[in-house]
């Protein structure tokens, strides 16, 4: 139970990151009981998975749909795999040389200078060139910082020497990272152009409703609703931290049990805030981290040599795993560096951290974090990123890119909670950059509309607001300090609220505009998914996907291949078609 400390001047010095103190209930902690709550953790994660994968792969599935599914899936992995390999080739080279010969000879002789393609291509990116090279120098700078404080004399500057230097050089990360990834996207739309089938089918797609008859589209629903929960739990946290309620009543107690509850079960980052459960946890993402780093150089390196030595569809079963656990790695390195950055000499809650036991090294589990957190980063975001299908009919699937935009975004809004003014007493920067996030996500999602499913964009706009509203409310109450006044429970009922009067207005709009029908194309229709699959593996590999499992809206046929593919109906359906073109023919006179 997450509980602000406020009885002694060592634990009120912390300001906010009270988070990372050990459990100071009236309870004692529990070594053992941490250990087995922790490996539970793990085995109902693989098992749910395991179950997911059987129901939807194995169970009254026949065996040659098998077969045929097993081949797509191979076709899916290869793509994935080639996409891995351009993202990281895009990463690691900045033509930095080149691109300030380029605008040297530019201003020099104008536009009238001949360069080729390569060159051409490079200038016209000059800015993503130019902002990644500006990131990455931020980093090396933080890290030569980060190297000097942590080998010199431990003092309280030294802490908040560490602190600013970790978080310059956790957000230059990411943001190199961001902005190398909008850089591949770009070169990759302009390199596959605006009338390629398979980019039109995996950008352009979309559905006006999900079935849910479809296991997967259920799975990602409860991932959507686990990403709700991970994200609202830093603001959340601070409200524990921040808002001191008076005494420690039993509205209070039971407020701060349930808002505990909320974040560590509903988020999957589950945390007793004990060294046993902090050192069981680091080790153990930081170990999946390296193993996966290894397995992915040996069957790289192995089926370049030698291609297919190693076979690699077992890939597929890691996509909905990452998808669910990419902010709780992270975080957990990051909150393991921003505890380390407080655990010295100088500061007198020092002992007392969550991170502090004999048989913990500051300067090991320090570097550790920052060296797990910079490979994990690279691997999952790159891995998640790079998995870009063609939809089935009705799916919940998200586009790459968007996927890719969406956690870096929620990574940043955990940056900001755990490493922004964390042993101070104010709210105000981290209130303004996660409100900027927050709103960064909502404009993005309405514009580029992420999923597949018109609906699902529309819900998770609306999640993302109620968390606005919590972090604009949590900012005011801290800055105003009125929660003193108002209890724990006027609190949670302004939170709850305003989620009611939030969800109301969304689903007004909703019945005002999506409740009707969305015109498609009636010819992007195909009969079956055994008739896809067969048309699929009639598809070179070579050749790019056209989009024949789309339904492709007709504001959107504009610039669009439409699938050459005739679809199969039965006679019933195909009078229902003509039907309903007659009807919309009939409208439009």
């Amino acid at each position: 139970m997450e509980k602000p400390l406020n009885k002694s001047s060592s634990n009120s010095s912390i300001g906010f990151a009270t988070y990372q103190l050990q459990d100071c209930s009236d309870q004692p902690s529990n070594d053992f009981a941490s250990i087995i709550l922790f490996f539970s953790v793990i085995v109902i994660i693989l098992l749910s998975f395991v179950f997911y994968f059987w129901i939807t792969r194995w169970h009254k599935v026949p065996a040659q749909q098998r077969r045929e599914d097993e081949l797509e899936d191979q076709k899916e992995i290869d793509q994935l795999v080639e996409n891995f390999k351009q993202q990281v080739y895009t990463l690691f080279r900045i033509p930095l040389w080149t691109l300030l010969m380029l605008l040297i000879v530019s201003k020099r002789h104008g536009k009238a200078s001949p360069i080729s393609a390569e060159q051409r291509r490079i200038l016209a990116y000059r800015l993503y060139h130019l902002l990644s090279f500006t990131f990455m120098l931020a980093t090396i700078i933080a890290l030569a910082v980060l190297v000097g404080a942590n080998t010199a004399s431990h003092s309280s500057q030294t802490s908040g020497t560490l602190q600013a230097a970790l978080f310059v050089f956790v957000l230059g990360v990411n943001l190199y990272f961001i902005t190398c990834q909008r850089c591949y996207y770009k070169e990759r739309r302009e390199l596959f152009g605006s009338d390629d089938a398979h980019m039109n089918a995996v950008y352009k797609t979309r559905f006006d409703r999900w079935d849910g008859r479809m296991w997967s589209n259920w799975v990602q629903i409860a991932i959507l609703i686990i990403e709700f929960f991970q994200l609202l739990a830093f603001p959340l946290r601070d409200l524990i931290t921040v808002n001191t309620f008076g005494d420690d009543s039993d509205s209070q107690l039971r407020f701060f049990s349930f808002v505990s509850i909320v974040m560590n079960a509903g988020g999957f980052m589950p945390d007793m805030r004990t060294p046993t459960w902090y050192t069981y946890s680091l080790w153990t993402v930081f170990a999946v981290t390296m193993v996966s780093l290894f397995l992915a150089s040996v069957v790289s390196v192995v089926n370049r040599w030698r291609p297919y030595k190693i076979p690699d569809r077992w890939v597929y079963w890691c996509i909905p795993v990452t998808t669910l656990l990419y902010i709780p790695i992270l975080t957990n390195f990051v909150s393991s560096a921003a505890c380390q950055s407080l655990n010295v000499d100088a500061n007198d809650y020092a002992d007392m951290l969550r991170c502090s036991a004999p048989h913990i090294s500051q300067p090991v589990y320090f570097w550790m974090s920052l060296a797990g957190y910079v490979v994990a980063y690279f691997l999952l975001t790159v891995f998640v990123s790079s998995y870009e299908r063609i939809p089935v009919t009705n799916e919940i699937a998200f586009k790459s890119i968007s996927v890719a935009f969406i956690k870096n975004m929620g990574l940043l809004l955990a940056i900001v909670y755990l490493l922004v003014e964390t042993t101070t007493n104010r709210n105000r920067m981290r209130a303004i950059l996660s409100i900027v996030i927050i709103l960064t996500m909502i404009c993005y999602n309405i514009k580029t509309q992420p999923c597949y499913v018109d609906k699902i964009n529309f819900f998770r706009t609306a999640s993302f607001s109620c968390i606005l509203w919590t972090s604009l409310l949590v900012a005011i109450l801290s800055d105003t300090n009125a929660a003193r006044i108002l209890g724990p429970l006027t609190v949670l009922c302004i939170i709850v609220g305003g989620w009611g009067l939030i969800i109301v207005l969304y689903l007004i709009i909703y019945f005002a505009y999506y409740k009707r029908p969305i015109d498609y194309s009636d010819d992007e229709y195909l009969a079956s998914a055994s008739e896809r699959r067969s048309i699929a593996r009639r598809m070179s590999y070579a050749e790019p996907r056209r989009p024949t499992r789309a339904l492709i809206p007709r504001h959107m046929e504009q610039g669009t291949i439409r699938s050459t593919v005739p679809s199969v109906h039965t006679t019933t359906e195909m009078q229902e078609n003509m039907v309903g073109w007659a009807s919309r023919w009939w409208r439009q006179k």
